[in-house]
Parts: structure tokens; sequence; C-alpha cells
């Protein structure tokens, strides 16, 4: 029998840009539209956006990707969201908007709040419950920081949800949220697989204010006739949960398998493997995979903002703009090792307490430097950093074989490069460049009865894929570099430690 397919409108939160796609039920993508946006950044720390933006840049997408892909309108049986995670996006009981700005997920201005858990709480039992160490990038450190900074934007606000779940309540006037996002709200229980009273009350936060949790391909509710007509699609049709962009990226590429290790550079740099529970560990944070298991991870959360600070930069001195395609040349007729300059990638800080004012350094500037030596070594900065985080998953017996390989940054094939030597593990260049997109359309697929099993989708090589081997020949230079890397980076904690950063709240 064959299966009736049916069409979806998938949509991705992004940082830097808002996307909407129209897939099919087999995970076929048959448009997509993209408005680009800007990460507002007015003290040392803070990252915010604007909810009101997302939302009138998804409809003006969603608007668009129909007319491009032009399907018949009542084709699409749902809508599908996921997107960048963490953010609280506050609403009150009449469905208005109280916060105007959103903390982001790298936005660190919460940090005393961290502290002031710390100290009062022993982390190493907290981390038995949540399954992470206390960081700045949890949504509950974030609303506890509007407690006590914005008492009546908080008391006023009846739900806190973040940037995906914002979107679907706009369409359904439901306020829901999935295991990804939930799992990474500090309040969640990971042996319960609910929210914990007793974190709520350790942040003394409201619980009622966070919305319930479903599976992420389960229907929340349907869309809004208003909204609907006011958006171009049908009413009534259903609006599954959706979950973190990561998450549903690997669901999109079909790496659904246990022990999977991926590179996901887009925004920031997240190293990710697929495991069936948690890795208790405080350099490790996990979330719940948008199917089963869990996603540990770690996270630079300028990796993939390094490469856009590099070519900002070169282009600023060069009085004209650089194309990314311009930089990579200029970065390819370096030697490896950029003749002793490093850089550190860490131009919003990092999310470990130890670091958490860590800035972007170049290290070892001679008058023999160029452009092109500033362009190579942020490249190979961003590869040292995350021979770090490998290392991690190492030392706590992940076993590593290939990275896989998405986001954006995937179309700078001597980054790549760069981390395979510098790893000396073969990166798999994957050659679906929607695939949040994709495993949105899946996720829907799969809710509604479309995709029977996620093993259906599981990732097979092809032609398109690139498989980048790392050269042997470097494995002691880098070697090399890393420990030096690793040296600097000890000692410069220490001087990051004492800096006074203003704190405006």
């Amino acid at each position: 029998m064959v299966r009736k397919i049916i069409n979806i409108l998938a949509i991705d939160i992004g940082t830097q840009s808002i996307r909407a796609g129209i897939v099919n039920s087999q995970g076929t993508i048959l448009a997509v539209s993209q408005q680009l946006q800007e990460v507002d950044s007015p003290f040392p720390g803070w990252a915010q956006q604007q909810p009101k933006i997302w939302w009138d840049l998804t409809k003006q997408v969603i608007s668009d990707v129909i007319k491009k892909s032009k399907v018949e309108i009542n084709s699409i049986k749902a809508v599908s969201t996921c997107g960048q995670m963490h953010g609280p996006v506050g609403i009150d009981k009449n469905g208005n908007i109280t916060t105007e700005w959103t903390q982001i997920w790298m936005d660190k201005r919460c940090e005393n709040i961290c502290n002031k858990i710390r100290e009062n709480f022993d982390e190493s039992k907290l981390i038995q419950i949540t399954g992470n160490p206390i960081t700045t990038g949890w949504p509950s450190f974030k609303i506890k920081w509007i407690k006590e900074n914005q008492p009546e934007i908080y008391n006023k606000t009846k739900w806190f949800l973040v940037p995906k779940d914002f979107v679907n309540y706009q369409l359904t006037g439901v306020a829901s949220t999935d295991p990804s996002e939930a799992s990474g709200t500090y309040l969640y229980d990971y042996t319960t697989n609910k929210y914990s009273n007793y974190m709520a009350e350790v942040l003394d936060i409201d619980l009622s204010k966070f919305a319930p949790i479903n599976n992420s391909y389960d229907t929340i509710g349907k869309t809004q006739p208003k909204i609907s007509r006011e958006i171009g699609i049908p009413a009534n049709i259903a609006v599954i949960a959706g979950g973190g962009d990561f998450m549903v990226s690997l669901l999109g590429l079909g790496l659904v398998k246990e022990g999977t290790a991926v590179d996901m550079t887009g925004t920031s740099t997240l190293f990710v493997v697929h495991k069936d529970k948690p890795i208790i560990n405080p350099s490790v944070q996990n979330l719940r995979h948008v199917i089963d298991g869990w996603i540990p991870f770690t996270i630079l959360d300028t990796g993939g903002l390094s490469m856009k600070w590099c070519k900002d930069f070169l282009s600023s001195v060069n009085l004209g703009e650089i194309s990314y395609e311009q930089m990579i040349e200029m970065a390819e007729k370096i030697s490896s090792g950029s003749e002793g300059l490093i850089f550190y990638p860490y131009l919003l800080g990092e999310r470990k307490q130890d670091n958490i004012h860590a800035k972007g350094c170049l290290f070892g500037l001679t008058l023999n430097h160029k452009a092109g030596h500033i362009a190579r070594s942020v490249m190979e900065g961003v590869g040292l950093a995350l021979g770090r985080d490998i290392q991690t998953f190492k030392n706590i017996g992940v076993d590593i074989k290939q990275v896989f390989c998405v986001g954006g940054a995937t179309r700078n094939k001597l980054l790549y490069q760069i981390k395979a030597d510098i790893t000396q593990i073969p990166h798999i260049l994957t050659d679906e460049p929607e695939a949040s997109l994709r495993g949105c359309g899946l996720l829907a697929a799969f809710g509604l009865g479309f995709i029977k099993s996620f093993e259906e989708i599981v990732f097979k090589e092809n032609a398109n894929c690139i498989i980048i081997e790392p050269d042997k020949k470097k494995a002691i230079e880098y070697k090399a570099l890393q420990l030096e890397f690793n040296r600097m980076y000890d000692h410069l904690i220490g001087y990051w430690k004492g800096l006074v950063v203003p704190n405006p709240s």
C-alpha cells in the first residue's frame, strides 16, 4: 500500500536567521525562505533579541515560502517548529509579550544568580537531579534574573516560553514545551523526566510559569483561524511541539543511532554525542533528544561567530567588504600553525564558571603576521577549542571514531580539514543544507503516523558527502600546538578571573 504524502510547514527560529520550508512527509524539501536578523549586545556578556521581530520575520518567511513552493495551500496539513534554545519569552494572561527584549542562549547577565546558587547549595547534588552543571545558559537562571531585576515583568508574566514555543503559542494560543527544551531549564529531574518542585524551591521561581511538557512529535493544538488568515495557511491544522534546533537537525540528517558524534557549527560550535543516558560530569551538559535518548554536549558559544568576527574585522581594516571565500583563500596560503599565532575563540566568554569572563585573544603576534595569519589562526583556534572538548569526552570513556558535521560552517572545507588534522579523526561533511527544516518535517510525519519508525531515516553516506581524512603528517605539529593552546588557556583563566566586568544590573 502506497502511503499518502502530505506537506508540512517547517519553521526554524535561528539566532542569525529565521527560515521556513515546505517539507513533505517523506522528508523532501520543496522550498525554503530566509530572513536575517542581528543579536543586540548593549553590555559585555549581554546578548538579546526581540520576540516581536521573531514573529514578524516568521510571518514573512511563511508567506514567502508558500509563494515560492507553489504548493496547493490545503496540501499543508501541519506546522512543525524548532529553534535556538533557552531564551525565555514572557507572555501575560492576555497573550501579550512582557519581555520586549529576550535574553538568548548566549547571554550571561545572570552570572551572579548562578554564583549565589553555588554558594548556597551543593552543585554536585544538583547535578544528580538535573544532569547538568550550573551555567548562565539555562532559562531558569535567566528568569530568576528577571524576577530580581524586573519584578514587574516577572509578576505579570503567566508563561515563560522559549523561541519555538513562543511561535507555537502565536499559532495556537496553547502554551507547551517538549523534553528537549524542558530538560534544559535546570528545573527538570532527569531521573523522572518531570519538572522538579525541589529545583523550583532552590531557585525560588514559580513552576506554574513553565509550560506543560509534550513529546516533541505530539500535536499540541491547531492553527487559529485569525492567525491562519493573516499568514495564509489553512486553519485548524496540527501544530507539532517541535524541539531544540540542534536535536531536530540530528534527526533531519538521519543521525539517530546511539553513539553518533556530531560537530554542529552555526553561530556556536556544539560537539554532541547521542547516548541512551546522560553523561553526568561537570564538564558536560545534557539534553533530552527529540527521539529516544539523550544528547550530552559541550559548546563554544562563538565557534561560528568567530568566523564572522574575523571576516568583519578584515573588512574593516581593508576599507571594503571581504567575502568568506576571500578570507578562506587568505588562510589557505598560510602554513599550519599560523607561524606561532594562536587565537582563543571566546568572544562572549564561556559557559563554564571558571572561565565565564573569557575574552577573544590573539597570542604571539610578530612583525611577520599578516591578514592571512589572522584568518588561519581563527580557524585553528576554533579547532583547538574543539580538540579540548573531544578530549573531555575521551577522558570519560566515549569512543569517537568519526565526526559528522552539520551547519552553515560546513561550506568552509579548510576549517574542517584543520579540525580533522588537530583531532586526527575523520570528519564527514553531510549533504543536507536544511537539516533543521527536514527534521521538523520528519517529526510531524512521525507524529501524524506517516513514518512508523525513525529507523526508516537512518543516515546513509552518498556521493554528495565529503569525507575529510586527517593528515597524519600534521599530527605531531598539531599535538604540540594543542599543548601550547591548553597551557596558555590555563594561564589566561587566572587573568580573566581578575577582570572587573561592569554589571549594569
